[in-house]
């Protein structure tokens, strides 16, 4: 072990690398699962709520399949239990990669790693408490009087994909500040990237929402360029750290 080098750090072959991460997202997947079957108990409860806050109106719910009902209550139980366990995921991620960070980048990450779940459900509830409840009532709106009909499934995945979408958005200022404290990247090579991720962000909204208006793709695009380019900013700073932090090593 190099005495300059990280105080954790040890020559490690691939198939011990492999092995520790096949233990952390075992752990990992074991918790979602636990977590899964707890809160698919109250599961229809929750949909029930979910769906009458989101339209604010009498609208039926319709399973177009024997499964159908099935497949909505897991997949709420799944995203609930991913953000409620969150925390945990990051953190079996972080012990793993722990022994290869030195004392400073550690102690950045346990800044970081916080403020990253509180982005991740700010941009989850600006999603659900004020992006999706307005387009679902111009969806509704947009029936001019006829009754709709809408699969209790596409509806709530097509919700999720949308708050998911905004809790991972928020979470580009976090990982950008990450990878460039770490050396990986820097903000001239965000700034080159700029607009390749908008079109893909882009191109992804419109495949993933069922807003035929495009006015979820625009939203979602507005905020992911408002975090990119916050991220610029942010990873201008991390360098300045990033050199001073270096030059006291060399020193």
């Amino acid at each position: 072990m190099n005495k300059y080098g990280p105080p954790e750090d040890v020559d490690m072959e691939l198939t011990e690398h492999i092995a520790e991460l096949r233990k952390r997202l075992t752990r990992i997947v074991v918790a979602l699962v636990a977590g899964l079957i707890v809160i698919f108990n109250f599961s229809d409860k929750i949909i029930k709520s979910l769906w009458d806050y989101l339209f604010n109106t009498h609208i039926a719910m319709v399973a177009f399949s024997p499964t159908e009902w099935i497949m909505a209550r897991l997949a709420v139980s799944l995203v609930i239990s991913f953000t409620i366990l969150y925390p945990y995921i990051m953190y079996e991620l972080y012990l793993f990669a722990k022994p290869g960070l030195y004392e400073h980048e550690r102690k950045f990450l346990k800044i970081f790693l916080p403020f990253s779940y509180i982005l991740f459900l700010t941009g989850a509830a600006l999603a659900l408490f004020v992006v999706l409840p307005r387009i679902y009532d111009l969806f509704i709106r947009g029936y001019l009087g006829a009754k709709p009909f809408l699969s209790v499934k596409r509806t709530l995945y097509s919700a999720f994909k949308v708050i998911i979408a905004f809790g991972l958005a928020f979470q580009i200022p976090v990982i950008s500040a990450i990878a460039t404290r770490l050396g990986l990247i820097n903000a001239k090579w965000l700034k080159e990237k700029r607009l390749i991720v908008y079109i893909a962000v882009f191109l992804l909204a419109t495949n993933v929402t069922l807003d035929f208006t495009g006015i979820s793709q625009l939203i979602v695009l507005f905020i992911v360029v408002i975090m990119y380019e916050f991220s610029i900013q942010i990873a201008k700073l991390m360098e300045k750290e990033r050199k001073c932090e270096l030059t006291k090593l060399d020193i």
